[in-house]
């Protein structure tokens, strides 16, 4: 009895030094200084939709058309879904909206921005990669009047297949798409 716990022990404590470390990563958005466009006492609310792999925090890479890998070892800090929800947030409470919040459904007096991710990922072609982020946006009036909708898809180029590359470009794609979503808004609000 003792020996097989003396094994079990030993094969335990070598699986444990086999398996990889988990990484996580994080996006660094650019914080918006610019000064409020519009002046809203105005609350937007955030509804967000995604497929499922981009609704959960592992790190997608996509090598073909047909096949779409995911990191059992390196993680988001949070769902991509949830980054590009917070994301949008942070940027339209600090330039446009007295506050922008996370809702399931649009509800009468405030406005809506319906987000639909639909890629977050590396993007593998051949020995380059990318950072692809994409997704639909649409601004709703509190009225449920169409103000503004559009397709915002951004690549960035990697300088390696690494996920610390990936982590980076996918920041500077979603910090782009998202600066052309809120002049868009402006625009479409002072109408």
């Amino acid at each position: 009895m003792l020996k097989r716990t003396a094994c079990l022990m030993v094969i335990l404590a070598l699986a444990a030094c086999a398996m990889p470390e988990t990484r996580i990563y994080t996006l660094n958005l650019a914080a918006d200084n610019s000064p409020r466009t519009v002046a809203r006492d105005a609350t937007v609310l955030l509804i967000t939709n995604s497929p499922k792999h981009l609704a959960q925090p592992y790190i997608a890479c996509r090598t073909s058309p047909y096949q779409l890998v995911i990191s059992r070892y390196a993680k988001w800090e949070a769902s991509p879904e949830a980054m590009v929800r917070d994301g949008f947030r942070d940027s339209l409470s600090a330039t446009l909206f007295r506050e922008a919040r996370p809702a399931s459904f649009a509800r009468s007096g405030s406005y809506a921005l319906k987000i639909d991710l639909k890629h977050f990922e590396r993007l593998d072609e051949g020995e380059t990669s990318f950072a692809d982020v994409a997704f639909d946006v649409a601004l709703l009036s509190p009225e449920g009047k169409d103000l503004y909708r559009d397709s915002i898809s951004k690549r960035v180029k990697l300088d390696d297949k690494t996920f610390l590359s990936l982590a980076k470009g996918a920041s500077s794609a979603f910090d782009e798409g998202a600066r052309e979503v809120r002049i868009a808004i402006a625009r479409a609000m002072k109408q």
